[in-house]
């Protein structure tokens, strides 16, 4: 395995510098000093740190074994001791201390490694120079054997030694290399932008927990559109977004969806996971069905999967300020007051990323409207309602999913109506359907997933109530919201 050239000790001009890590840090480098060790820090909160971005994670590298290191201190936890890293325990933080180490081989996943005396050689073995410093807080000295400082000032992304090799070593080196040029907003060096595009390819062998670690990252940075740009430009969205290749690789509008994913707020990563997916079909019955390809092949959680999926089902279609309360509840009951603010975000997104004025106060109008009949706190879901499933036997209905049909007749009609929310007049209205043979026409919805369960939502809304003409497509956007075409997604009551 070819490593890149270090300096001799004592060779190199020493740099000091002050940085500010945390003090649980600094005790537990101070320990290992005390020792007869030397401690580093390393990585990105060097990286980090010289940049004045706070960082809470800060790790450690020291010639001290493992053996050593939990000799020396009396809380640890062996949290990777094979591979040389020990947490250390100081005041409920743990830090990581893990010693220098150099690479013997790796097949791109995995490395062996050994250790070593030196820690230019455990820095020889990092990705890209901008990670590859380390700072002693015993003596203020900055290591920076390949220039990453510089690097650093000037925005440029550089591999450690050869790049094709660094790669080679490790594939996940690609997507990271994607992430920094992005979230740094760093020009990638001419070398290292060659290899990392012919080593995109390489990136379908790695294992999607760690793909998906990589794009939450991405969507937790200020900008994540400039790394997700990278995505498309190097061929990543092929090998492992195909369902959104097509659109970011050259859509007449990608620009616009970029910049809608900006527009989410950071702390809200899944939202804006769903605002990047929401391009990935035309129809709105079809988008949901590439999103789960997508989020299946991710192996994201089944919570995170249904809350997106639940987004992209109910982005369309949108209420409208002149809609009526039963409109708006019959809405509420589709989407969840849970997802309801979600939902606007995602609107609010695309018109921000193309500065829609007119369609900003539209969907301000709207959410006001949405706000305030929420704020009623209507009966949306069949337990809200003033009977249960243990109601609907007693009127010798027998169990079934017969009983889940009629608590969603009478949900719909309490959505239309809450007033109606009365034991005695839900009653009244069950026996009535009951005894008239009334529940031929949504008969069907019992066997429609879980309608049997009695803890269901409204039934799916027809023609002129908020939703789809059943089987078909969304109403076509009302004049003045310009439609697909102006990039803002339609703004009418039923497309905004």
């Amino acid at each position: 395995m070819n490593r890149p050239e270090v300096p001799e000790p004592g060779g190199e001009e020493r740099e000091e510098i002050e940085l500010e890590p945390p003090d649980g840090l600094r005790e537990v480098a101070g320990r290992l000093e005390s020792s007869g060790y030397e401690a580093w820090a390393v990585g990105g909160a060097v990286r980090d740190a010289l940049m004045g971005d706070e960082r809470a994670d800060w790790d450690l590298a020291t010639d001290a074994r493992p053996d050593d290191v939990q000799r020396i201190f009396p809380r640890t936890a062996p949290i990777g001791v094979e591979h040389g890293t020990v947490g250390v325990i100081r005041d409920d933080e743990m830090y990581e201390v893990t010693t220098f180490r150099r690479d013997v081989e790796s097949d791109g996943r995995h490395a062996v490694v050994e250790f070593a005396a030196r820690i230019d050689a455990d820095l020889s073995r990092r990705d890209f120079t901008i990670n590859a410093m380390a700072w002693r807080p015993a003596t203020k000295e900055l290591r920076d054997p390949f220039d990453g400082r510089l690097d650093l000032e000037q925005r440029i992304l550089r591999a450690v030694g050869e790049p094709a090799e660094r790669f080679r070593e490790d594939h996940l080196r690609v997507l990271r290399g994607l992430r920094f040029a992005g979230r740094y907003d760093m020009r990638i060096d001419d070398e290292t932008r060659e290899a990392l595009g012919a080593a995109a390819r390489l990136t379908e062998g790695l294992s999607a927990e760690r793909v998906r670690e990589e794009l939450m990252k991405v969507l937790g940075d200020r900008t994540p559109s400039t790394a997700l740009r990278l995505y498309a430009e190097f061929g990543v969205l092929r090998v492992w977004y195909p369902e959104l290749a097509e659109t970011y690789g050259g859509h007449p509008r990608r620009e616009q969806y970029f910049r809608a994913v900006d527009e989410i707020s950071r702390e809200r990563k899944i939202v804006r996971l769903a605002r990047w997916m929401v391009p990935l079909g035309e129809r709105w019955d079809t988008r949901s069905d590439d999103a789960k390809s997508l989020l299946d092949r991710l192996k994201f959680s089944n919570d995170d999967s249904q809350r997106v999926l639940h987004l992209l089902e109910n982005y369309r279609p949108l209420v409208g300020p002149m809609d009526s309360s039963a409109q708006i509840r019959e809405w509420l009951a589709r989407v969840g007051t849970d997802s309801m603010r979600d939902v606007f975000r995602l609107h609010l997104a695309g018109a921000r990323s193309v500065g829609a004025e007119e369609k900003k106060r539209y969907l301000k109008a709207t959410w006001r409207r949405v706000h305030e009949e929420a704020q009623e706190d209507p009966p949306l879901t069949a337990s809200d309602l003033a009977v249960s499933g243990e109601d609907i036997l007693e009127l010798g209905v027998e169990e079934g999913p017969l009983v889940g049909v009629l608590l969603k007749e009478l949900l719909s009609r309490v959505v239309e109506d809450p007033r109606l929310n009365e034991r005695e007049e839900l009653m009244s209205l069950a026996r009535r359907l009951v005894e008239e043979e009334q529940l031929d026409e949504f008969e069907s919805w019992g066997t429609e997933g879980d309608a049997g369960d009695g803890e269901g939502t409204a039934p799916p809304p027809g023609p002129g109530l908020g939703g789809p003409p059943r089987g078909g497509e969304p109403p076509e956007p009302a004049p003045g919201f310009g439609g697909s075409d102006d990039g803002t997604d339609g703004g009418s009551a039923s497309d905004a």
